[in-house]
């Protein structure tokens, strides 16, 4: 089987950039957050940081996919293999291929890329579906155009690429092939195609989040002795205004620790998903009771 790579260098240096920049600002932004005051101003910065963990995690798996990026040749199959991901196109179901510089206009979009690195979805000039999985250098790209859909890829040497695909092709396909996509590992997992999942989940970080950023504002107005529990009309509890933090730190545990096994047991039992994902936004909704209680 020949394996064809393209060039990295650019849409590597670029990414591990980005990553680097972002891991700087959060360092800064923890600096002052830990030298701010509990404000909503100091709930901000929180966030700030908390977005920029999913963002850190896709640009790490974007990095992944781009160096394990790879097109591997055999008898009857060009293969592009992607992260954890592979597409199988049988030569035999390729009606054209070229280079991309000759075709510039049949492509209408290129989706969510960087300058060394794209992978992501366009149109050609007929509405066709194209996905990408190149380095977006136009010189080397090249356009392999199926009946179901049409690839950019982009080899290190795209002039023996099209010639070794083409005499592939002459020698005829010596077996039956589908056209496939096969997705493993955290990426080919069903729960992301699963709506009911996802929205319990995300309901649960924005009920959260939103306890946070309430009780970050009311807390710099809250004298230093609050009732934490009361019972008919009586104050039975009396504490310090900090123990209130308690409540949202220990809903977002719950919520963590329920959406990660929730994602874990969604292959074999979706029930338990939505019933771990109810019982943390339930937990939230408590908090968010508790806390509307305790401060009027």
């Amino acid at each position: 089987m020949l394996e064809w790579k393209p060039r990295r260098l650019l849409g590597g240096g670029i990414g591990t950039g980005a990553m680097l920049g972002i891991l700087l600002l959060d360092g800064l932004l923890l600096q002052i957050l830990s030298n701010s005051p509990i404000s909503i101003a100091s709930f901000v910065l929180g966030l700030l940081i908390a977005l920029s963990l999913p963002l850190l995690a896709i640009l790490g798996f974007l990095l992944y996919g781009l160096f394990s990026l790879r097109y591997l040749m055999g008898r009857d199959s060009l293969e592009i293999s992607w992260a954890r991901r592979q597409e199988i196109i049988p030569l035999a179901a390729i009606e054209s291929i070229a280079s991309v510089a000759d075709l510039d206009d049949r492509i209408k979009a290129r989706g969510l890329c960087w300058p060394g690195h794209c992978v992501a979805r366009g149109r050609d000039d007929k509405g066709g579906e194209v996905r990408f999985y190149s380095t977006g250098r136009r010189a080397q790209e090249v356009m392999i155009v199926t009946p179901v859909v049409a690839f950019v890829i982009s080899p290190s040497n795209p002039t023996g690429f099209l010639a070794a695909v083409r005499a592939r092709r002459r020698l005829g396909p010596a077996r039956d092939l589908q056209q496939t996509r096969i997705e493993r590992g955290l990426v080919g997992l069903r729960i992301w195609r699963d709506w009911k999942a996802l929205g319990l989940a995300a309901s649960g970080i924005v009920a959260n989040a939103s306890l946070f950023a309430y009780m970050t504002l009311r807390y710099p107005h809250l004298p230093e002795l609050v009732p934490l529990l009361s019972e008919a009309g009586q104050v039975k509890l009396i504490g310090a205004k900090e123990e209130l933090l308690e409540l949202p730190i220990i809903g977002l545990t719950v919520l963590l620790a329920n959406t990660a096994l929730g994602f874990a047991l969604h292959r074999w039992e979706r029930l338990v998903t939505y019933l771990l994902g109810s019982i943390a936004l339930l937990v939230q909704i408590l908090f968010w009771s508790a806390v509307i209680s305790i401060i009027r």
